[in-house]
């Protein structure tokens, strides 16, 4: 890949869509812990699609309430402001791409990977040290965002993106990144640096999206990006199937977390599977 082509894409990732009045309202609604149920439930009906996903997930074996949950407001009051303020800003902007011509993106795939890091890493915030723990409001959102990148890129270059997952496919112990660089000179992390500097995202977002794959990263706001990082990478174990998380002591160590604390987390979402499969599915709907 030359440079040519390496700036050519960054320039692109500069002109990804602009988001339409009403997306931008319901980011702006998300981002403000001052609404209740009730007024979050008044903004987000402005987008029918967010609406039936959200009533949807409410609904999905996870929560317990299939069939029970009809009206937006009560499907907040179940999947909590947290999740829904999460899920609907990842649903806003995912809902601007087009990424049916690339076959080999899993969209149900990628939702699954989101919402287990989410999951993951809100579960696992209360076992770090009392002193590094960070603020529990973005926890959820960092981990459900952190690859908001994978789907711009897939919009912007579907072809190239379809070589990528494909040659990932072929060589399941490679990085996804390595492949993509080798198709555009750029990765799914910068591109949702990108995204998200564009459309605004909290800045703590945006430091897990630079740095979560770099677990030596002791920067601001270092163990957000630890624990997002660790929370992708047993995310992506659980959907693999592994028996066990991966140790990662010096992780551990750095975040001062004990391995039991991981695995009894691991092995609560290990037995829900089925039911996080069911969730990506219902957000994966067109």
């Amino acid at each position: 890949m030359n440079q040519d082509h390496t700036r050519q894409t960054i320039q692109r990732l500069k002109d990804l869509p602009t988001l339409t009045p009403d997306i931008e309202r319901i980011l702006t609604a998300c981002k403000d812990d001052s609404l209740d149920n009730h007024a979050l439930a008044q903004v987000l009906m402005e987008s029918p699609t967010i609406t039936a996903r959200l009533i949807g997930l409410a609904n999905s074996a996870f929560f317990g309430q299939q069939g029970k949950v009809h009206a937006l407001s009560y499907a907040i009051s179940v999947l909590g402001l947290i999740t829904v303020r999460s899920v609907a800003i990842g649903l806003s902007l995912s809902n601007t791409f087009k990424i049916r011509e690339c076959q080999a993106f899993r969209a149900d795939q990628y939702w699954l990977s989101a919402f287990l890091t989410g999951q993951l890493a809100q579960r696992l915030s209360s076992a770090i040290g009392k002193s590094l723990r960070p603020p529990t409001h973005n926890l959820f959102m960092a981990g459900f965002l952190h690859n908001i990148g994978l789907p711009a890129l897939v919009h912007l270059y579907p072809k190239e993106m379809d070589r990528a997952f494909t040659s990932y496919h072929e060589q399941p112990h490679s990085l996804l990144g390595e492949h993509i660089r080798s198709e555009l000179g750029v990765d799914h992390y910068q591109a949702g640096i990108w995204l998200g500097s564009k459309w605004h995202l909290p800045d703590d977002i945006l430091l897990v999206m630079q740095h979560h794959y770099v677990t030596e990263y002791r920067g601001d706001k270092w163990p957000l990006v630890l624990l997002a990082a660790l929370s992708a990478t047993w995310a992506g174990q659980l959907i693999d199937g592994a028996d066990a998380p991966s140790p990662e002591p010096a992780s551990l160590d750095a975040l001062e977390m004990s391995y039991v604390s991981v695995e009894t987390v691991w092995h609560q979402l290990h037995n829900r599977m089925d039911a996080f499969q069911d969730m990506a599915t219902t957000l994966s709907r067109a």
